[in-house]
């Protein structure tokens, strides 16, 4: 199946015999059979006709629009998916308190875990000893998740783990795109930008395998209500953090696949933001890398794509909640 990323300004989105034609002012085009179609993510001042926009309703295939820097302005997207009564045992489960408690802990404890895994595998060859001391009080605080009685409780301890991770990652990553810890809205260095834009991107991934599955995207679990943010979205996508989009970012900046001047700094706000080609490598990364197959769950004993993966870790929180028993959910964890 194929994913339509418009990154390309002023570009037209059309319906044309049975294809979508994206078509730019100065003669480029690209055309992709319907059938072979599961996604359209448009940035930046992409437009897309009225028919065009039917078409895909009724084929069910959803569109996200991004600005141009890769900030969330919307979906459109069919209501098929809509399973009102598994909404409603969601929203009963997420006024559960000790299954939310105990679905955080694993959540939180796995991305620690993965984060770990990161940082061993990048300073195996460096042997830093201050990174060591980090995954030390990373690892203690893996362990402080098991004993957490509630969500606050839990998401403080994420927070404190972070915190250790990025000040760890600063030490190994390249001194071209050095950094001194995490930031955004706005990135105010290459590095940020890059995990930023890499973590909208997988949110939407989550997003859609959640919809697909008839769950309501914006109830969670773990994170608090917040008006115009999917956190059941945020919920799924914290044990993959790691394991997607930092370790792409890593292997990005590490191997020297792009560099410095490939981000433009705004003088005004100091954001630094991705240049139009870099934005379109950047994609073209993020693609490889959730389409390339891994085997971390343990729930099945073969390889699949992470974007498969993270479907199907959507159907199984279904099912999860569904029949309310937290033993059924199993975090992805690197090995």
């Amino acid at each position: 199946m194929s994913f339509l990323y418009v990154c390309e300004p002023d570009t037209r989105i059309r319906i044309e015999e049975g294809r979508i034609i994206a078509e730019k002012s100065g003669g480029l085009v690209v055309g992709i059979p319907m059938e072979l179609l599961e996604r359209v993510v448009l940035m930046g001042s992409a437009q897309m006709t009225a028919s065009c926009s039917a078409e895909l309703l009724k084929k069910g295939i959803p569109v996200t629009f991004l600005s141009k820097t890769g900030v969330f302005y919307g979906r459109l997207e069919s209501t098929k998916h809509v399973n009102i009564t598994r909404q409603r045992e969601q929203f009963r489960a997420g006024e559960d308190e000790d299954f939310c408690v105990k679905f955080s802990a694993g959540i939180v404890a796995a991305k620690i875990h993965n984060q770990v895994v990161i940082l061993r595998r990048y300073n195996r060859h460096i042997k830093k000893a201050a990174v060591d001391e980090h995954i030390y009080q990373m690892s203690l605080l893996e362990n402080a998740v098991s004993e957490a009685k509630a969500i606050p409780q839990i998401m403080g301890y994420e927070g404190a783990a972070s915190r250790h991770y990025f000040s760890a990652l600063s030490m190994m990553v390249n001194k071209n795109f050095s950094f001194s810890g995490r930031n955004r809205m706005p990135p105010l260095d290459p590095f940020n930008s890059l995990l930023s834009l890499g973590y909208t991107l997988l949110l939407y991934e989550t997003y859609t395998a959640l919809v697909n599955k008839g769950l309501h995207p914006y109830a969670g679990l773990m994170h608090q209500d917040r008006q115009g943010h999917p956190a059941l979205a945020s919920d799924l996508m914290e044990e993959w953090r790691p394991v997607i989009v930092d370790s792409l970012v890593m292997s990005i900046v590490q191997g020297g696949s792009l560099v410095a001047d490939d981000f433009n700094k705004d003088e005004e706000t100091g954001a630094v933001l991705l240049k139009k080609n870099t934005l379109r490598k950047f994609v073209k990364y993020f693609e490889q890398k959730i389409r390339s197959e891994a085997n971390y769950l343990n729930q099945v004993n073969y390889r699949m794509s992470y974007r498969r993966a993270i479907q199907y870790q959507a159907g199984v929180l279904a099912n999860c909640i569904e029949n309310r028993d937290i033993t059924i959910y199993h975090p992805v964890r690197l090995r």
